[in-house]
């Protein structure tokens, strides 16, 4: 399994990395950051829930996913991407999701935390915030979510990624929202964990490394794939997000 960490780029050039990584011909596991600070919002979310004057005036990109979902503000936090053949993995969405959270647990438990997967579905289907209620086998701390995922199987392969929150601005992240949630309800459903961001690559890579059984190859984009992601940021990403400015 390749691991790479990206660091921080832009949301543009993070998405556009994620959609070029699907033609690795092995499992991939990616770190990465934004920055600046950036809503992604679901493929098939209607642009519509997202308060894009807020969002300009406090410098916060808004970026579609290719993924399913809804949407998430990314600031604080680690983002994972996995990507790996979908023949390899089961064709339910919830039974990947649940192999995907177990290595994630399984890094965590080597720091002391024990996360739990959610065993309750989506009740409002219509709130268009990702971190408000956790779908079946995501990965809460009493019952408050901390980790946010999407996913989407696409040229043979399934990408799977998610936010593991670090920290939560509940007053930003609910003005970012049209229909704002209470920052306060936010704070009751939401959570975090405060641990050193070494410590936490480290222990999630040991997760996917002894979870699927294997080494990691850690390396950097080649220079294809550089051009490639930069090539789709500029010609799908930004053009789609000035579209709608």
């Amino acid at each position: 399994m390749d691991f790479i960490d990206t660091g921080f780029n832009n949301a543009f050039i993070n998405m556009a990395i994620d959609e070029v990584l699907l033609s690795s011909t092995v499992p991939v596991l990616r770190f990465y950051q934004w920055e600046p600070c950036a809503v992604s919002i679901g493929r098939y979310q209607e642009l519509d829930d997202i308060d894009l004057e807020y969002c300009t005036e406090n410098s916060i990109d808004v970026v579609r996913r290719i993924t399913g979902g809804k949407a998430v503000l990314h600031e604080k936090e680690l983002t994972y991407s996995f990507i790996i053949d979908k023949d390899e993995m089961p064709r339910s969405i919830i039974e990947s999701y649940k192999i995907i959270s177990s290595a994630i647990i399984q890094g965590l438990g080597t720091l002391g935390i024990n996360p739990e997967m959610s065993r309750s579905r989506i009740e409002n289907r219509d709130n268009p915030v990702c971190f408000q209620e956790p779908s079946f086998n995501e990965l809460t701390i009493n019952r408050k979510k901390f980790v946010g995922s999407a996913q989407v199987r696409r040229k043979g392969k399934l990408l799977q990624h998610g936010s593991i929150l670090t920290g939560i601005n509940t007053e930003k992240h609910s003005s970012c929202f049209k229909e704002k949630p209470e920052a306060d309800d936010l704070g009751k459903r939401i959570t975090y964990i405060d641990i050193p961001e070494k410590e936490l690559k480290s222990a999630i890579k040991h997760g996917f490394s002894g979870y699927f059984n294997t080494s990691l190859n850690e390396r950097r984009l080649c220079d294809r794939e550089m051009s490639e992601s930069d090539g789709l940021a500029r010609m799908k990403y930004i053009l789609e997000a000035m579209s709608v400015k």
